[in-house]
This record gives structure tokens, sequence and C-alpha cells, in this order.
């Protein structure tokens, strides 16, 4: 009986011996892709894409920043770009801190892109929660750009898109969970920040709009921050009023959106918008005392109720909506034709904007 035993044991001893490890590689044999960025190919070249990783060389010093090397390859498809660039470096390519997608330009402005999208999202290897930004005037430049401020490649775009840095509303991130879930979900649209890449810094105040297939509209600075206001995702920013003479500006310390989608028999429907603000006197040209306050807030409301109504006006007419009006409408109504409804009606709607403000104190001077 003991003797049978030792055998299987024998046997077992070698078999394990046979048997292949599980592919891992040790952390020294891996080139680690820190961001993403993906280009239309020249045209003078018979592929479409040209698709650039940015790559960390971890420094051996802590004083010293660390270095970055990037590498890019012509190809019709994401993976087919992958496969190749491998051939390029001598360690494995691991895109497990891969932490920020850009998109070129032009590439958003064409249709056809769904491949390349969903590629991100099929590959495990890839964080749901990376950030998916718009690069200007390519992708690649936006790669290239390192501010003096960042120590490991691509941090500052990552703090900026975090708003773990600097905290801004003219900024609307994007993580890629969401923007895949934007891309199909009937009713509400993707939206993306546009990064234009200068010498030594990026400016990041503008954003791009999608429908299902490419960038539909651009929205300039103060019209990015009117949305984040909508959108319920910024409560910090500043608000100008001018009144005769006096111009003051206003640190809000709340901002709130609220909206209702108003549908009644054979009338047209509308939908209400109510914007409260909250905030004090930060600056003013002119004296200003506690009294005059209230002559300010409702020059404000009157002057805020155009602003916000001119934004959902220019979303209306392009025909994107990256608020999730349609979302709302699918939610709250359980018809087979719910969808083909809504399209007929946004672009044929109204909105009845109302906005409050309230002026606390004129900040430490009374």
């Amino acid at each position: 009986m003991k003797i049978t035993k030792r055998i299987q044991l024998s046997f077992l001893v070698c078999a394990l011996l046979f048997i292949n490890g599980c592919g891992f590689k040790d952390i020294d044999k891996r080139l680690f892709v820190v961001s993403i960025g993906i280009d239309l190919a020249p045209e003078d070249s018979n592929k479409e894409y040209l698709v650039s990783l940015k790559f960390a060389v971890p420094s051996a010093s802590k004083d010293k920043p660390s270095e970055f090397f990037i590498i890019s390859e012509e190809a019709d498809s994401m993976s087919e770009a992958v496969r190749i660039l491998k051939t390029k470096v001598d360690k494995e390519i691991d895109f497990s801190h891969a932490k920020v997608i850009i998109l070129g330009e032009k590439v958003v402005k064409k249709t056809g892109n769904a491949g390349v999208y969903y590629w991100f999202a099929r590959r495990r290897d890839i964080q749901e929660i990376a950030w998916v930004a718009i690069g200007k005037p390519q992708a690649l430049d936006v790669l290239k750009v390192k501010p003096k401020s960042e120590v490991l490649p691509s941090e500052a775009l990552i703090l900026a898109l975090g708003k773990d840095g600097s905290e801004t509303p003219y900024i609307i991130p994007a993580l890629l969970f969401d923007f895949k879930y934007r891309l199909i979900e009937r009713g509400i649209d993707p939206v993306l920040p546009i990064i234009e890449a200068k010498s030594e810094w990026f400016e990041m105040n503008t954003i791009g709009i999608f429908n299902k297939t490419k960038m539909k509209l651009h929205l300039a600075p103060e019209e990015t921050k009117l949305l984040n206001y909508l959108r319920g995702n910024e409560q910090k920013s500043s608000l100008k009023i001018a009144r005769e003479k006096t111009k003051i500006v206003v640190d809000t310390d709340k901002v709130k959106a609220k909206y209702k989608l108003i549908s009644r028999k054979g009338k047209k429907p509308y939908i209400k918008m109510n914007i409260s603000v909250k905030g004090r006197l930060e600056e003013a040209d002119h004296r200003v005392d506690n009294s005059q306050l209230q002559k300010y807030e409702k020059v404000a409301e009157t002057t805020l109720s155009k602003e916000f109504k001119h934004v959902l006006e220019k979303l209306r007419d392009a025909e994107v909506d990256p608020i999730g009006f349609g979302l709302n409408y699918r939610a709250h109504r359980f018809q087979q034709n719910d969808w083909a409804n809504w399209k007929r009606i946004y672009p044929q709607i109204d909105f009845v904007v109302q906005a409050k403000v309230d002026i606390t104190d004129t900040g430490l001077i009374e």
C-alpha cells in the first residue's frame, strides 16, 4: 500500500515538472503605457489610423523626474497597431496603467470609428476609469507636451481631468465607461473635453459633443461652463454682472439646476428649467453696498436666463442631448414608440428658463 502511494506521488511530481507557467512576466520585463493617442494616418498613407503609445521610464532617483518615450504605428485597426508596436520594443506592453486616451480632432469628426472606441471597452487590461478626451490639433501633439510642473509622465493630464489638481468649471471630464455608455444609450450623448497642445502646457476649456457616430458640436469656454452647471457637476465658479456703469463678479458657492418636461395633450411640449445660484461678491469696479445687492440679483437673473436658454437651444438645434432629456422622457413613458416620439419632439421643443440668484454679502468689505 505504501509503495503504491509512493508511485502515485512520484507520477504527480513528474507531471508538475512538465506543466508550463501561467505566462506571468516580472515587472522589469514590462513597459507600462500611461496614455494612448489615436489620429488619422497621413494622407499619403494607405492605412487609416496612426496609433501612438506613451511609455513611462521609471527614474532611479526620486529627485529626477521620470522620462517617457512615444512610439507610433500606422494601421487599419487598434488590434493591428498594437501587435506591430510590440515588434518595436524589447519588453511586454502593459496597458494596466493607461489612464488617458486621446482621440485626435480629425478622428472624432469622421464617422466609422466604432471599432476603435469599443476596442478599449473590450480589452480587459485597460481600466474603465481611464479618462477620454479630444486632442487638438492631433492626439500625438498632446502626448508630446511635457509641462515643467509634471513629475510623472501624463501626470498633468490625469490631475486636470480628475480635478485632483486644478478645479475649474471649464473642464467636463469623461471616463471610458461613461463614454461607452453614452455611445449606446438612447436619449443621452457623449461629451469629451478638448485638449489643445501648446509648446509647454495644455489648454483645456472647451468641449466636443457627439451624436452616436461623431463629434457634432463644439462649445466655447463660457458655454462649456454653463453646460457644466446644467449637468449639476460644478458648484464653484464666477459670475459676471453689469448694471449701468458698474461691473461686479460673484464667486458662486452653490449652483443647482432642475428641469421638468411638461407635455400636455393638444399643446406643444416644453422643458422648464429652474436654476438657483448662491454666492458672494468677489470683485467690483465701484463701491457696492449691501442695500444694492438685490438690484444686481435681478440683473443677474435676467442675464443668466438668456445665456442658459441660448446654450439649450444650441444643443437642440444640433440635435445632441448631453444632459439626458431624452433618457428622462423614455424613463417616464412606457410606450412602444417612445423613442420615435422623442426624436420628433426634441428638434421643436421650447425651453422656459428661470434663474434665481442670491448674493449673500460683499465679502470682507462691508
